[in-house]
């Protein structure tokens, strides 16, 4: 018995060991355990909803939120400007025949204005303005208290212009709707400055402490003037219990009988150029409705879902009393997103409820009687006439978009401290201990995922349920609280955790938009019915019937022209139908019925065209067109040559020199710019601050900083063709381009493309052969990976700056919301010379339009062309693009002018037109398709083979140079 017991005994005190061995061999885990346990316990942050980033409005307020609100009123006059940096001063002392006290700002520079703060506290500032006539764009500042930004947000303020139709709608001689042409109403404005993309809901307070203090407004984009700024409270609306109190007390009572309505496309009064009446053919019940005509009888849609863009309509009633409110909307674009709206009449707010109302997804045309969701709200109209004012607002989702944006950028920022020790590619078979190495990990993981759960809950409270729209969400969380309890498995699920994270940037910005069309708005007594939003089922019946017969003679998506001019021609268009479609509207509105030339638009494939011009059944008119085609076609006699047509030269003056160099053949110029585009320097701000490195100036800066960035498994970013696109090897296409890497060292070193004018390649001189050493030591010796995804890597920060196009600049807006303020783009590094300059070559990339040579009636194309590069109408085309497709749809233009009225901030702008002035255009030779094909297979003989490098350029040269002389004696050109 007592040996059996020893024998227990013993037991146990070995199990105790081999225990306390484990334990003691696993001390990371242990302290894992603490962290975890730290962060979910009494220490635990508070999960407030908003950003977490220091320097945010949100962070600010907090800071602040004790600081009293006092109820005091301060005005400063414009004209009273202490100073003005950087803009030419001026004041004003009377506008439209009426005394006034402003100062106008220019789009650059900045004016000061001094202010006596009697009581501490947080006020809001309200400034008057007007807008100076300039490019059409919206008005941008920033805003400094004390020489100093008081918060992030307040660097992008938005002062947004009015605008309205020029006349009513007319119809053309097929009794079709055409387009009214959107005018400017500049008018005087006083709005408190407050968030420009909705991210805030209510206007920004600022904390002012007794005393005197400064008022810097700093500008970005185009000119206004200011009246006054105004430092007050802003003023706060009742809750709608309260104001129906008031009405019950005063004795106001419900109107009888009373339906008025105001159709949509009747707004009078709109925040952009593009927010103009648009057609809908779904239902019977549209107003006004017709089975084959177009009909322009609503408004919104996809163009009216940016935060802050308002539309005014007026409406009359019969008399004094209490009315209820009815819109017939659809917002079927985001599926499961409720769009909001912020409801003023005569400019405010009613009640605090109408600062967010709810128009929930719909399949088709519903009717919203505006109230709680128990009772429609009551309004009290006086009789006559009244404003109705709709304002796009992110309502109760900007909290959490603010919250998620904060998130993503947290979790990125613990991604890059990860990879600074796995690498981007780690072993899955190592513990790396990282919870030791990054002592924060694991609270930072248990904390975000407790804020991201707690945001998933609160949008299914909103929108009624589980949806799509959490899905991303609780997939993140579930992946960081199991990546918290096993901290081994982080390194090999990296490449998801990097995939998760990135899926709440496109969750980001399809919840930022609020897209919504309007057919009519009703004003009713509560004794009246609303009309029904959809006709019954006899009367989609019907509709349908009559729109199949009608599609015997009517082809309903026709881009044809109006059948009013006296001669036609016709335009291909190797765009989408998008595209195409706002073509044919700028073309009506302002082409036609000024030239009296109709045009039939069609969209084709660009593959089709010469297979059209070889059977002599091609257009009149083609865009856009890669750069490689306008001189193939000409070596053919298959277009004109445009500069024999009348007023060439002063065309040739809207576009930069280096846009022509692709398109000149012979002496002629065989294609139009419609588009440019080149290489500029794109940098993480934040995380070039971290590592406390500078913006390369020089390719000498580049090599230094490389190994500075591998150091901390970072990576320095340059464009690179890939093998593989499109399911087939990219060495077969004939117009593989030459890299851009390569194109801007050889044109920054002296180098050429090519000599003889044309006859031969120019990749065997020594320039040529030097700058292909330099480009393939990139991958050589610093072993760059060959493949990079440019936007993710850096939006991760795996790739803080990059080389790239600058329309990745579109790209990024929309793939990483959350970065907003924290990334630019500069000029590309350069090569300095001898009297100190750098010199900042890159080649330049495009489309063109073509008159075919067969055409008949080629002075009207090239009226065409004349009005299609006009500045007017790319500006708009390019304004327009951007309000359907949003920030990925950023024109790139090559019209010099237009670029300017494109809504880039006058930094952003300047930056692109001094690169522009370095832009080199590509020449293009008969047999030139070889070029970038046979530099690529160079390249990569010589960093995947080992190749030498001037062995492989030369032999690649000499396949080059044969295939030019045999195209040039094909064509019959001198060799």
């Amino acid at each position: 018995m007592v040996h059996r017991n020893g024998y227990k005994r013993a037991k146990a005190a070995l199990f105790v060991t081999i225990c306390a061995l484990l334990l003691l061999s696993q001390p990371h885990r242990l302290q894992g355990l603490s962290a975890v346990e730290a962060a979910s316990g009494s220490e635990r942050p508070t999960l407030d909803l908003g950003s977490q980033n220091e320097g945010s409005y949100d962070y600010y307020l907090q800071q602040h939120r004790d600081a009293p609100r006092p109820d005091r009123e301060l005005v400063i006059e414009g004209s009273d400007y202490a100073s003005a940096e950087g803009m030419e001063s001026i004041r004003v002392r009377e506008m439209e025949g009426q005394p006034v006290h402003a100062a106008e700002t220019g789009e650059s520079g900045s004016m000061t204005w001094r202010v006596e703060v009697p009581e501490a506290g947080l006020y809001g500032i309200a400034i008057r303005y007007y807008p100076v006539k300039g490019k059409g764009a919206d008005i941008d500042r920033e805003l400094w208290i004390d020489g100093q930004l008081p918060f992030a947000e307040s660097r992008n303020l938005v002062f947004r212009r009015v605008w309205t139709n020029e006349g009513d709608t007319i119809r053309d001689d097929r009794g079709n709707d055409m387009h009214a042409k959107q005018i400017e109403r500049p008018m005087w404005q006083e709005t408190f400055v407050q968030s420009s993309d909705g991210r805030h809901n209510e206007p920004y307070l600022f904390y002012l402490s007794e005393g005197s203090h400064t008022i810097t407004l700093v500008s970005a984009k185009e000119k206004m003037l200011v009246d006054h700024l105004r430092i007050a409270q802003p003023e706060r609306a009742e809750l709608y219990e309260d104001v129906l109190s008031r009405y019950e007390a005063a004795g106001y009572r419900d109107a009888a009988d009373a339906l008025v309505k105001v159709q949509g496309e009747h707004g009078v009064l709109k925040s952009s150029q593009v927010l103009y009446p648009v057609m809908d053919r779904s239902s019977p019940a549209t107003e006004p409705y017709h089975v084959s005509r177009i009909r322009l009888n609503t408004i919104g849609g996809y163009n009216w879902s940016r935060a802050g863009d308002w539309i005014t309509w007026e409406i009359e009633v019969p008399e004094d009393g209490l009315y209820h409110i009815g819109v017939k909307y659809q917002q079927s674009f985001q599926r499961g997103v409720t769009s909001y709206r912020k409801m003023y009449i005569d400019g405010k707010l009613p009640f605090r409820e109408a600062n967010s109302i709810a128009f929930p997804f719909s399949t088709g045309w519903r009717m919203n009687r505006l109230g709680d969701g128990a009772e429609p709200y009551k309004f009290y109209l006086t009789k006559g006439k009244h404003e109705i004012k709709l304002e796009a607002t992110l309502g109760e989702m900007a909290e959490m978009l603010r919250t998620v944006e904060s998130s993503v950028l947290e979790l990125n920022r613990m991604y890059r401290r990860i990879i600074m020790v796995t690498g981007v590619v780690p072993d899955e078979f190592r513990d790396y201990q990282l919870e030791l190495k990054i002592p924060e990990l694991l609270g930072v993981l248990d904390k975000q995922a407790a804020i991201i759960e707690k945001v998933a809950q609160r949008v299914e409270e909103i929108s009624g349920g589980s949806s799509d729209r959490t899905a991303p969400l609780k997939r993140l969380v579930y992946q960081l609280r199991d990546m918290g309890t096993k901290p081994e498995t982080i390194a090999r699920r990296l490449e998801s955790f990097k995939s998760n994270t990135s899926s709440l940037g496109d969750w980001i910005y399809s919840v930022d938009y609020m897209p919504l069309s309007i057919d009519y708005l009703a004003v009713v007594s509560p004794d009246r019915k609303l009309p029904a939003a959809e006709s019954g089922w006899w009367g989609k019946l019907e509709h349908q019937t009559k729109a199949f017969a009608y599609s015997f003679f009517t082809d309903y998506n026709q881009l044809g022209g109006s059948g009013s001019g006296k001669e036609k021609i016709k335009v291909w268009i190797t765009q989408g139908l998008d595209q195409a479609k706002l073509v044919r509207r700028l073309v009506d509105e302002s082409f036609t019925p000024d030239m009296g030339i109709d045009v039939d638009i069609q969209v084709v494939n660009e593959s089709v065209l010469l297979q059209a011009m070889l059977a002599g059944r091609g257009p009149d008119v083609s865009f856009a067109l890669a750069n490689d085609k306008p001189v193939n076609y000409a070596l053919r006699n298959a277009v004109a040559d445009l500069s024999q047509f009348p007023g060439f030269e002063q065309v040739r003056s809207r576009f930069h020199e280096s846009a022509f160099v692709p398109y000149e053949f012979n002496g002629g110029i065989y294609g139009l710019p419609i588009e440019q585009s080149f290489l500029v320097l794109f940098y993480r701000k934040d995380i070039m601050d971290e590592l406390g490195m500078s913006i390369p100036q020089t390719w000498d800066g580049v090599f230094e900083m490389i190994p500075e960035l591998q150091k901390q498994n970072l990576l320095f970013g340059f464009p690179i063709q890939v093998l593989v696109k499109l399911g087939s090897n990219v060495q077969g296409s004939a117009a593989l381009p030459v890299n851009p890497t390569y194109g801007a060292l050889l044109f920054q070193n002296g180098g050429e493309l090519y000599r003889d004018e044309g006859k031969a390649s120019a990749l065997d001189a020594e320039v040529a052969i030097k700058t292909f050493m330099d480009w393939t030591e990139l991958y050589t010796t610093y072993k760059l990976p060959l493949t990079t995804d440019f936007v993710n890597r850096f939006r991760s920060g795996e790739m803080p700056i990059a080389i790239a196009d600058y329309t990745r600049f579109n790209i990024i807006s929309i793939a990483a919301p959350e970065l907003k303020g924290l990334w630019d783009f500069t000029l590309v590094p350069g090569v300095r010379q001898p009297d100190g300059e750098i010199r900042r070559d890159v080649p330049a990339t495009g489309t063109a339009a073509v008159i075919l040579e067969d055409s008949k009636h080629k002075e009207a194309a090239w009226k065409f062309l004349d009005w299609w590069t006009s500045t007017e109408i790319q500006a708009r085309y390019s304004l327009e693009l951007e309000a359907i497709f949003g920030p990925a749809g950023r024109n790139s233009t090559a019209n010099l002018e237009a670029v300017a009225q494109i809504p880039w901030q006058v930094k952003s702008y300047q930056t692109l037109i001094e690169q522009w002035q370095w832009s080199r255009g590509v020449p293009e030779v008969a047999g030139g398709y070889f070029t970038g094909r046979h530099l690529d297979n160079a390249f990569r003989s010589v960093v995947i083979s080992n190749e030498d490098p001037r062995e492989a350029l030369d032999q690649y040269t000499r396949f080059i140079n044969e295939e030019i002389f045999k195209k040039r004696s094909e064509f019959g050109l001198p060799n």
